[in-house]
């Protein structure tokens, strides 16, 4: 290996760990969770101000959560892309129960659906929006 080589393959290393520094700090290829109630309630107030949030059903995964206030709203919130986004939980959400699971469907077809494996409250949280959508 010359002189010439060694050069060049430093200056790779370099532009190497350069890049994966540059991707680090701008957070891409995060995997972004919901870290806890407090996070999820958190992450509701960004999205509209003031919801005041009181409990949550927060994704055994982290990937999503239900964040209910004091008035029997609810707002979803989601991993989406590095970030997170909310929607509100209204009459246009369609959900199914399966087991553990509840699966919501939003009606902005972007946002698709969202399946939440919440345990055991899974059918607490189905029956909330039962009486959103009756409400």
């Amino acid at each position: 290996m010359t002189v010439s080589d060694l050069i060049q393959l430093a200056g790779s290393l370099v532009a190497v760990l350069f890049v994966a520094w540059l991707v680090k700090r701008m957070g891409l290829g995060a995997d972004p969770r919901i870290a806890d109630a407090a996070h999820a309630i958190r992450l509701a107030d960004e999205a509209e101000t003031g919801f005041g949030g009181v409990e949550v059903a927060r994704d055994r995964a982290g990937f999503a959560a239900i964040v209910r206030n004091a008035d029997g709203r609810m707002m979803l919130v989601r991993a989406h892309g590095n970030h997170f986004a909310a929607r509100p939980v209204d009459a246009a959400v369609v959900g199914r129960l399966d087991k553990d699971f509840l699966t919501l469907t939003m009606p902005e077809r972007t946002f698709g659906s969202v399946t939440l494996q919440l345990g055991k409250d899974a059918g607490v949280w189905a029956a909330r929006m039962r009486d959103v959508a009756h409400g």
